[in-house]
Formats: structure tokens, sequence, C-alpha cells
């Protein structure tokens, strides 16, 4: 007798079977509950546990993206190394702050300065922070200072040649090393005539008549005072004037800020508001007889 012979579904019939309903006969694909007429649809032991199976990959891949995003450190880069194919990239750069212009008091930005250097060369680059984000640190107390050795994230601005870094989170900036505390140097009083070279970058207070005056617009006004010799130039943010009138030749004024040197000449910049006042005002009567 022979043996009666097993016949397999043909693979057409199969996939019908498999994604079609068998109730209504319309195509549902992977559903399990046909869409049309809701009657339970027959599918292979393999689709189902390839569906689970799919869903705990895809969670336990998330949940690995997070745990590297979290743990694993933005790539720190040479200042040397950055150029312009370099430009929005999210680097970190390690260094030694050059120059702190710390929370600039009208705009609410921070900047400062990181050079690295080596044998053959030192490289620098100017880190820059907005809004709230300077706000943050410098409510954390993180504004670095001059000698600070720190590490900063951020994202590269490659402009004119010369890469910049812009900090977008409070917490892309950590110390690895405090500069030591320096006291504050205690202001020097001194009149106009007896500034000299030796006494650029000190702080220093002075009261002189003003000779003549510079505006400009929105930024702030030159003040030039008479040093016995010429007029000696003071440089007056408006933010620092707390008395925005019009000042006159003749006019005693009073000023305390950094002395520095600008375009190869002494200039007194005034650089906290209140630093700078108008002691006397010269009376009309006197300009017209001066007239």
């Amino acid at each position: 007798m022979e043996q009666e012979k097993t016949i397999s579904p043909d693979h057409d019939d199969l996939y019908k079977k498999e994604t079609h309903c068998q109730s209504c006969g319309r195509f549902v694909g992977i559903y399990t509950r046909c869409p049309y007429c809701l009657a339970l649809t027959q599918k292979r032991l393999s689709i189902r546990v390839f569906k689970v199976i799919a869903v705990l990959v895809s969670t336990v891949g998330l949940i690995l993206l997070l745990f590297f995003a979290r743990t694993v450190k933005t790539p720190e880069v040479k200042i040397a190394e950055l150029g312009p194919l370099s430009n929005f990239a999210h680097v970190r750069v390690v260094g030694e702050v050059e120059q702190s212009y710390g929370i600039h008091p009208q705009w609410g930005s921070l900047g400062f300065v990181v050079k690295q250097s080596n044998e053959a060369s030192e490289n620098t680059i100017r880190i820059s922070a907005y809004s709230k984000v300077a706000k943050e640190i410098d409510a954390n107390n993180m504004v670095p200072k001059k000698g600070d050795i720190v590490s900063v994230e951020g994202q590269v601005r490659f402009q004119k040649d010369t890469p910049s870094l812009l900090m977008n989170a409070s917490e892309h900036i950590a110390f690895i090393k405090r500069a030591p505390e320096i006291q504050e140097a205690q202001t020097k009083t001194v009149e106009p005539n007896q500034v000299s070279i030796e006494m650029a970058g000190q702080t220093i207070n002075t009261t002189g008549s003003v000779v003549s005056t510079k505006v400009f617009d929105g930024k702030g006004v030159i003040v030039n005072i008479d040093d016995g010799k010429g007029s000696f130039p003071v440089w007056v943010p408006d933010f620092c004037r707390e008395d925005k009138s019009i000042i006159n030749p003749g006019d005693l004024i009073e000023a305390t800020g950094l002395l520095k040197i600008f375009k190869g000449k002494l200039e007194l910049e005034v650089n906290k508001k209140g630093s700078f006042k108008v002691v006397s005002k010269v009376s009309v009567s006197d300009s017209t007889e001066d007239e």
C-alpha cells in the first residue's frame, strides 16, 4: 500500500493565508485582528515572536543610547587643529585662561580667552556665553579668572580664519585648577599731571577740569581733562554714567578706572557704575564770559 504523500502548501497560498483575513478575504498585513470585520487572523508563531523581539531590541537600544549620551565625554581637541571644516562642531577644549572679561554689565554676556602652549607655538581661542547661560554661570560662581585651568565644551564658530567657541549650557565649563586668589589692587588717587606710563595697568582715581568731550551715541563719551600740559582722555561707557546730562567744557569731573594704553597713548577707562561723576558744573555766566 502506497504511503500517502504530504503536500506542502504553495508559497503564494501561505503568503495569502498569513496576510489576508480568513473571514472577509481582505489584506490585513501583520494585524492579528482584521480592521474591517474584526475577525481574528491566524499568524505563525515566528511572526509573533519577531514582533516581541523587535520591541525589546528597540527598547534596549534606546536605553543604551541614553546611557552613552550621558556618560561619554565630548572629544577633546587642540586649538591648532580647529579649521573651517570644524565649523559648528561640538568639541571640548582644555587650557589656561589667558584673559577674562567677566560678565558684561550692560549685555549680560560672558567672555574669556583660553590658551594652549607647547614648545613650538601658543594658540588661543575666545569663549563666549550669552543670556541665560551666562547668568547661570555667574550665579554658580563659575566665572573663570586669569590663570584658571578649565575644560570648556561648546560649538565651534569659525570666522575670518579665527575659531571661537560658544557655550550653550552652564554645565559645560569645569575647573581643573583654580588660580591663586589675588588681592584687588588698591585705588591710587593722583592728579592728571601726575599720570605716567609706569602706572599703566593700575586702578587710579583722578579729578580734573573738562577741556572737551566727544560723544559716541549708544556707547559712551570721551572726556578730555586738563593735565597741565594739554588734555588727558577719560573713556566713560554709557552704563557707567548715572547722570546722562551734557558735560560741558569747564565742568569738574571725578573718575575712577583702569589706566590703559590705547593706540599708543594713556587713557583712563571707567569700568564700573558710579565710578564717574560731575563734581561741579560750569555756570552759564562763566561760559558766556569765556566766549
